[in-house]
């Protein structure tokens, strides 16, 4: 016993010196769901650190990485607050190396010099990651010429519906499931939707008709191309306010409140938490008319909704046109990976970027986050094929749009928020809210919005 003793006291320096000339670098990342199941965002780069960890001790590289992932389910706003207050800091210490954002902060944040082109770094691993990626993915996080981010998921965003109040209605079984298929052929557009949810609130089914999310968010963009309008001009690269188009969207949300009455005048000051129980555990509303997939797996989480409940009671469908002109349609919303301009460790943030976009670790989050596949052998592979909400969900996929990647956008998506929230609550008429947003746009773009 005393010659164990011995022979560990003669080890342990041994092995502490020999720690001692392996170096530890961290890598830190601040990502973001906000929605709760979307965490793989921030555990897929822990786990890309550990397999590029295995790596380095099998090569005997005397290096290690540490990845200090947060992951943030505050609001966007809140979000985004933290990096631009980061970011103006400068203080390397503070920035983190990776963020992971919105595809619409990529131009904003790139024109102020807080992120790095990444053009380079995608063709070193080109072959061995990227060239496998949906090639109009590139285009959401591509501004000035540039590649500014990873793409890291991507979702599709549709109009949830409760079914069960159909069949109350009278509504057979082929007619509910025909309804995705007729609203994607035109057949049934946005005042039917309404219409149909007026019948739902007369019956006592419902409370609201309809309901929409509470915050600003591309959705709403999305009524802009249902009756038919334009909203960036791909040539000039500026955006667009299609004067038409966004009159009939703003009269379509006044109709909403004031003359169907199915929707609250307040709408755009309720949580977030009122509007999931009300479409999918109260079954308080008849349709939320700006929902997204990944709600699927928010709901059996935070809510404990289970699957099969979903399924026997919840349907989606696009967004219907809104007139002969438009087009049923829906947005997705990229999220990507960006490098910090003040990292001291680009190329090992990229490279963790890379590993964390490996086919198994993204199917991770497809399936706890319920996104979509970024990389075409992903939906071969045999867990993600599997998933029969995803599968189902990718039927919306050729009706997909994009907002541009100019950095303006987001400025525009919150203009036309509010203009919304102004005519439900009373306080502007559609009239006066589109030229309230004619005059905010001119006066923050300039010559960079084209007035149509």
């Amino acid at each position: 016993m005393k010659r164990w003793f011995v022979i560990l006291g003669l080890i342990g320096p041994l092995v502490w010196a020999l720690a001692q000339d392996i170096e530890t670098i961290t890598i830190r990342a601040w990502t973001v769901g906000p929605d709760t199941p979307a965490y793989f965002r921030a555990e897929n780069l822990v786990l890309a650190g550990e397999r590029l960890n295995k790596i380095l001790e099998d090569v005997g590289v005397k290096i290690r990485v540490k990845v200090e992932a947060d992951f943030w389910t505050e609001s966007w706003d809140s979000y985004r607050r933290r990096n631009i207050l980061a970011f103006t800091e400068g203080d390397p210490n503070v920035v983190p190396d990776i963020v992971c954002s919105s595809h619409l902060d990529a131009p904003l944040w790139a024109q102020a010099g807080w992120i790095i082109p990444l053009d380079d770094y995608i063709q070193r691993y080109w072959d061995w990651t990227y060239a496998d990626f949906f090639p109009h993915l590139w285009n959401a996080v591509t501004w000035n010429g540039k590649i500014w981010g990873v793409p890291q998921d991507i979702e599709v965003r549709m109009v949830w519906y409760r079914k069960d109040h159909l069949r109350a209605l009278g509504w057979s079984e082929e007619e509910i499931a025909s309804f995705p298929l007729r609203v994607a052929a035109g057949e049934v557009m946005l005042e039917d939707l309404a219409r149909i949810a007026k019948q739902m609130q007369d019956a006592g089914l419902v409370e609201y008709g309809i309901i929409h999310r509470p915050t600003a968010g591309p959705d709403f963009f999305q009524f802009v191309v249902a009756y038919g309008g334009e909203y960036y001009d791909p040539v000039t690269g500026k955006l667009v306010l299609d004067r038409g188009a966004v009159l009939e969207v703003l009269k379509f949300f006044y109709r909403l409140v004031h003359q169907y009455q199915i929707t609250p005048a307040g709408m755009t000051g309720w949580p977030w938490p009122s509007v999931h129980r009300a479409i999918a555990l109260d079954g308080t509303a008849g349709f939320q008319i700006t929902g997204g997939m990944w709600n699927w797996s928010e709901w059996q989480r935070d809510l404990k909704v289970s699957e099969e409940h979903l399924w026997e009671t919840i349907g989606w469908c696009l967004i219907p046109a809104g007139n002969a002109t438009g087009a049923p349609n829906q947005f997705g919303h990229p999220l990507c990976y960006m490098v910090t301009s003040v990292s001291r460790h680009k190329e090992l943030a990229f490279l963790l970027i890379t590993l964390a976009s490996s086919v198994d670790l993204n199917t991770n989050h497809s399936l706890t986050g319920s996104k979509l596949a970024i990389r075409e052998s992903q939906t071969a592979y045999r867990r993600f094929k599997e998933a029969r909400f995803l599968a189902e969900a990718s039927k919306l996929l050729p009706y997909q749009r994009f907002l541009p990647p100019h950095p303006k956008t987001g400025f525009y998506t919150t203009v036309l928020y509010e203009a919304i929230g102004a005519v439900e609550t009373g306080a502007l008429t559609p009239e006066a809210a589109l030229e309230v947003m004619i005059q905010r746009l001119k006066a923050e773009l300039g010559e960079d919005i084209i007035v149509r």
